[in-house]
């Protein structure tokens, strides 16, 4: 190749992205489709989603994990944020129950005395011919 040619080629590589019509390369894609799964399922799976929580465990770029975050809102998945930024899972797999700590324990002890009081008012014996109606 003479200098001529080594010019030329050079100059034309620097006005392709400038010249209409010719093919580019295309901008790679922020986050695949299997990795918007992954963001589903976490969001789902922890009831809460955010940006910051997506760049950690799916390992993103920030605007990645921002455009994850708009797009889980558009699919329905996770609500709107809130001003700190963190959104809720609209449907997430398991819901909050009660559990046995401090605030519940009166919860249990109200369960467990209208048992036995139900328990308490059940007549012991009765007759199979007078249950029949």
């Amino acid at each position: 190749m003479n200098r001529r040619d080594f010019a030329k080629s050079f100059a034309a590589a620097g006005l392709v992205p400038v010249l209409p019509g010719l093919p580019t390369t295309a901008a790679a894609p922020a986050y695949t489709p299997y990795m918007y799964g992954l963001g589903a399922h976490l969001a789902r799976a922890t009831g809460q989603c955010s940006p910051d929580m997506l760049m950690q465990k799916l390992r993103l770029a920030p605007e990645a994990a921002r455009a994850m975050q708009a797009q889980l809102m558009r699919s329905g998945i996770v609500s709107a944020p809130a001003a700190t930024g963190l959104a809720t899972a609209v449907q997430p797999y398991m819901r909050s129950t009660i559990t046995r700590s401090a605030g519940s324990s009166g919860v249990l002890k109200t369960a467990k005395r209208i048992a036995d009081e139900a328990l308490k008012e059940r007549p012991e014996d009765q007759d199979d011919s007078s249950a029949q109606v």
